[in-house]
């Protein structure tokens, strides 16, 4: 336990080292204490000799005292690592000791003992060994040892196979303690093991005896074991603390040396710093001096010139000495300016001295002229002289420099920028120093201006030339521009995009190659790289912007000869040309950044900071010019567009004879025009003439696949089109959008009023919700056609096209969840326009909420013309007398159809007019079904059982009188209607009902009380036909019986049975007054 308190007691020991760090340095002295409160380096250094004294710590505490440091408090100072770690381990032979001496009380152990001569120390070393070669040969026997385990001796006697075994047992249990990873069992089947066919008490008695002895001799040996490591571990954990502290002093005198040169750097570099500053200082005054030296010098040689030539009146021919006409020992003027080779130093020269003459004119100067410095009329006079001559001498220098330039460049060859050019290649280097001798002069205006005239004119032939048409010159001013148009008739569209296209590739491959020029040529001039920028710039502004020939003036033209054309064929020539010039353009400038970009390589400043802006600023200009050449196109572009998918749309109904309605006007914006702003296209709505649609067959003409097809078809390129006008994904951005959203809104308007809402509006009215004067001819032939009952299979197979031509827009055009598909959701989803997504999500709820409205007026007038008909088969029909049958039903009677007499024949299952009813029923139930969705035919077939129910029942309790043997046709009737109307739709428990209330004509008075409350008799018991259909409608129905009524000589009274019946119920008869036809409506019973 006190191993492991001490143990436990190091990690705080070694964190209050820190807390003391400086009273160790400041070397304060203080008692020892017990414990272990502090750390070993607080404890202080004792008075007396360590080799002489045993400090009271050891004396109380022994093992458990912490180290107290000597030899390495000593050398706290030392800044050898090595010292202080010999004195650590000094000290780590101190400490033990200390331990021993206080142990034994002998103090001569303090300077005599060594660790490593120690019988203990030497003893568990020795033990340590013997267990890790014990355990290694355990380790390399696991597998022996466990296979012997289970071998038997049939050889030996009992004795001595108990022996073997105990021994065998006892080498697994040193391989479980030992071993436990190789060990493929637990105690308790070793323990198994070693009583595996021990049956005998005694022996089993024996055998945990040995066992016993055994393990407790292990435990022993284990006991040993922990008891040596933990000594060892104490030992290792104070040598690790002692060497741990002369560590951390070393440390600490390293921090403190640097502490101190830091320091001193910081007071000596300031010194220095300022030293070398004033030396800086100094140097650029001397050369400011030297440069002011020189330029007097070269003033005084122009002056001495310029009056020469004044007195002698002989004009110095500048022009011809700088240009090397004249031989050079014929020259007047200074080498310095006549020699090639000095071009730059003369160019610097002369930049200095034209800036002495232009500084003769600020406020400094005029000030100094006026104390005096100029007051001499002679002097002012020879200023002006050499003013003069300076000048002379910058133009003919300059002049002969940039014929120079010249020169190199036209001779032309590779463009190979490496430090030692291939042959043939163009001479980069000495153009750069031309340039730069270029820039002295007005920054090199006339060196940008002559560059990019020798590009215009050397890479360009084909756009700056005089471009001819046959035998018409276009750019001629002499030419007539009133000439025939045939030639301009005949102008090749496909022709001129191709030229256009090659003229692109070429501007894209010059200016990539000019730009590498310029960067190895000009971005070298003086580490001025503002000057790629504008060389570069006035490069791209001649190609693209020139006003004659620029790239824009060359397409504005290609697109004003189409224009004069003015049919179609030519705008839609037009449009593509549109595309075509975008995509184009599009590619040039993104091959003209990536060369801008490139820039930044060529240059020998590499990726600074100026270099990058620079290049940042060039590429800005690029988009600028995009967006310029693009955008100006872009809205005649839409327009254009816009009006030919119109006019498209409009022409496919045109073909097939549809014949359009006149628009109606529209107002302008006049505030539009008023500020010169062309007021976006809006496509006129031409709906097709609702006459034309009343007397055409709607299948073979509007409706036909292929015209249905071709507006979606129209507007899917017209969304390509502007796809690529405008640019997909973020980066056509918002234009993008607004422009999908327009071409999607024209064609809704165009797909919707203009197109399906009329041919919806014009199939209902078709209809004639009236029925026929005439009765029908029942029943009807079932091998013949079934009578369309006013609607015919047309007007379904309509709906059915239009159906299918609303989905097909909306996923052809719409697609919405289609990513990829680059149609209108996925468009303005990529682009990110929520505005334009809103506003065609409108549109589109608009068109097919328009479409359904109608659809839904065409339906319900198709529901009021079956209803009309359905009632004139019924009721015409069937109380005809001319309806015939198996058997005529009645003849000159006005009890109705089924009032038929009894012993009557039954050779037909229905009457004439439910056969004939539901045979057209069925039949058109094959139309609808096929054009409407589930839920529109299970809604719409609902509607009309409802309706042919509410015809048929009131008809019956209000004219019809059922006998028993009619009451049979009824019940068939009744399965006949209800079996056609459940062809479609959940809601038909009239039809229920009714079932119930027939069987009222079948049954014999005496049991109807039964039938009507149940066999209890009580009208209020909630049971019978009186809960199921209804009281009141129970009694009505019932008064419909052919004997409900007899003939007295009074005329009809209620039967005897009517009036004992009734009484019995307590119930009022309802017949006494108004039938209420309200209680027998379909919708009542199914609420």
């Amino acid at each position: 336990m006190k191993d492991t308190s001490r143990r436990n007691s190091r990690g705080t020991k070694i964190s209050n080292q820190q807390t003391t760090k400086s009273k160790e340095q400041n070397g304060e002295k203080n008692n020892v204490t017990s414990g272990g409160d502090k750390d070993a380096s607080t404890l202080p250094l004792t008075e007396d000799d360590p080799l002489e004294v045993i400090p009271e710590e050891y004396r109380k505490h022994g093992v458990d005292t912490e180290p107290i440091l000597h030899y390495v408090r000593e050398r706290s100072e030392d800044e050898e690592l090595e010292s202080l770690l010999e004195a650590a381990q000094r000290d780590v032979r101190l400490h033990q000791a200390r331990i021993k001496a206080a142990a034994s009380n002998d103090l001569s152990l303090l300077g005599e003992y060594d660790f490593n001569k120690d019988p203990q120390f030497i003893a568990r070393q020795e033990r340590r060994k013997l267990r890790m070669e014990a355990v290694q040969s355990l380790t390399n026997e696991a597998t022996m040892i466990l296979e012997e385990l289970d071998e038997d001796k049939k050889d030996l006697t009992h004795t001595e196979r108990t022996q073997v075994k105990l021994a065998r047992w006892q080498r697994a249990l040193e391989l479980y303690v030992y071993c436990p990873s190789s060990m493929s069992m637990d105690l308790l089947g070793l323990l198994e093991k070693l009583l595996d066919g021990t049956s005998e008490e005694e022996e089993l008695s024996e055998v945990l005896s040995q066992a016993f002895h055994m393990c407790s001799s292990l435990v022993d040996v284990t006991q040993q074991s922990v008891h040596d490591a933990t000594e060892d571990a104490a030992m290792a954990e104070d040598a690790y603390m002692i060497r741990l502290e002369a560590h951390r002093m070393f440390s600490n005198n390293a921090l403190r040396r640097s502490d101190e040169i830091q320091s001193q750097f910081r007071t000596n570099g300031r010194a220095a710093l300022q030293i070398g500053h004033q030396l800086e200082f100094a140097e650029s005054k001397r050369a400011q001096c030297e440069s002011a030296s020189i330029l007097i010098r070269r003033w005084w040689m122009m002056e001495q010139l310029a009056e020469s030539e004044d007195i002698s009146g002989e004009e110095l021919k500048v022009n011809e000495e700088v240009r090397g006409v004249i031989p050079p020992q014929s020259c007047r003027m200074d080498p310095l300016f006549t020699l090639p080779e000095q071009s730059l130093e003369a160019s610097r020269a002369l930049k200095q001295l034209r800036a002495v003459v232009k500084s003769r004119g600020n406020a400094t100067t005029a000030a100094a002229a006026v104390s005096g410095g100029w007051s001499d009329p002679n002097s002012a006079r020879r200023f002006d002289l050499t003013a003069k001559l300076i000048r002379r001498t910058s133009k003919a220098l300059e002049q002969r420099l940039l014929n120079n330039f010249a020169q190199v460049y036209s001779v032309g060859g590779l463009y190979d920028f490496t430090d030692k050019p291939r042959a043939g290649s163009i001479n980069w280097m000495h153009l750069r120093e031309l340039a730069q001798a270029l820039l002295m002069f007005d920054s090199g205006r006339n060196l940008h201006k002559t560059y990019v005239d020798m590009v215009i004119t050397s890479r360009f032939p084909e756009l700056f030339a005089v471009k001819k048409k046959g035998s018409k010159v276009i750019n001629d001013p002499k030419s007539d521009g009133n000439e025939d148009s045939d030639e301009e008739m005949d102008f090749d569209m496909d022709a001129t995009r191709s030229e256009l296209s090659s003229l692109f590739h070429r501007v894209s491959d010059v200016c990539t190659a000019e730009f590498e020029l310029i960067a190895h040529v000009f971005g070298q001039c003086g580490g001025n790289e503002e000057m790629t920028l504008t060389v570069a710039r006035a490069l791209l502004q001649r190609v693209i912007s020139d006003p004659k020939n620029g790239l824009q003036s060359r397409i504005s033209d290609l697109l004003e000869s189409i224009d004069r054309r003015g049919d179609f064929d030519a705008g839609a020539k037009k449009l593509d040309t549109f595309v075509v010039i975008h995509e184009k353009a599009a590619g040039l400038f993104h091959l003209l950044r990536d060369a801008a970009e490139k820039m930044i390589a060529y240059s020998q400043a590499g990726k600074s900071k100026d270099a990058v802006n620079s290049v940042t600023a060039l590429k800005q200009f690029l988009t600028s010019q995009e967006i310029a050449l693009s955008s100006g196109h872009r809205k005649g572009y839409l327009n254009l567009e816009l009006r030919l998918l119109h006019h498209s749309c409009c022409s496919i109904l045109q073909e097939i004879g549809c014949i359009l309605d006149r628009p109606k006007t529209r107002s302008q914006d006049l505030s539009l025009a008023e500020k010169g702003i062309l007021e976006d296209y809006r496509a006129p709505i031409l709906p097709i003439n609702m006459k034309y649609l009343m007397t055409c067959d709607i299948l073979l003409g509007p409706l036909k696949s292929s015209v249905l097809r071709q507006p979606v078809i129209f507007a899917s390129d017209s969304l390509a089109r502007a796809r690529l006008m405008f640019g997909a994904g973020k980066k056509g951005g918002e234009a993008t959008a607004r422009v999908i959203a327009s071409i999607f809104h024209q064609m809704c308007n165009f797909y919707g009023q203009a197109y399906l809402y009329p041919i919806v509006q014009a199939l209902g009215e078709k209809l004639h919700p009236y029925s026929p004067n005439t009765p029908p001819q029942l029943p009807f032939d079932e091998n013949d056609a079934a009578p369309d009952l006013g609607v015919p299979a047309q007007f379904w197979v309509a709906l059915e096209y239009i159906h299918t031509a609303a989905k097909s827009f909306d996923r052809e055009l719409w697609a919405e969840n289609r990513p990829g598909s680059g149609r209108v959701w996925d468009t303005l989803y990529t682009t990110g326009g929520q505005a334009s997504m809103s506003q065609a999500r409108k549109y589109r709820l608009q068109f097919f909420a328009e479409l359904e409205s109608r659809g839904e007026t065409a339906i319900h007038r198709a529901l009021q013309t079956l209803s009309e008909h359905i009632r004139w088969v019924l009721v015409a029909g069937g109380e005809s007398m001319f309806a015939t049958g198996g058997n005529r039903f009645f003849s000159g009677s006005s009890n109705g159809p089924y009032a038929i007499p009894h012993g009557s024949s039954l050779e037909t299952p229905n009457s004439p007019a439910v056969k004939s009813l539901t045979f057209c029923l069925r039949s058109q139930f094959v139309n609808i079904q096929a054009a409407l969705t589930p839920t529109s035919l299970s809604a719409f077939w609902s509607a009309l059982s409802m309706r042919l129910y509410d015809i048929f029942v009131p008809r019956l309790i209000q004219h019809y009188t059922i006998t028993q043997v009619g009451a049979v046709i009824l019940s068939r009737d009744v399965e006949a209607l209800r079996s056609v109307s459940m062809l479609a739709g959940t809601n038909h428990s009239h039809w229920d009902n009714l079932r119930e209330a027939v069987t009222l004509y079948m049954t014999p008075p005496v049991a109807l009380k039964s039938m009507l409350v149940g066999p209890e008799g009580d009208a209020n018991s909630g049971r019978g036909l009186f809960k199921r259909v209804g009281r009141y409608q129970s009694l009505v129905f019932m008064s419909r019986r052919s004997d409900y009524r007899a003939k007295t000589n009074q005329g009809l009274r209620k039967a005897t049975w009517v009036m004992e019946l009734l009484d019995s119920l307590g119930v009022p008869d309802p017949t006494d007054s108004h039938i209420n036809m309200g209680m027998f409506a379909a919708e009542r019973k199914n609420q």
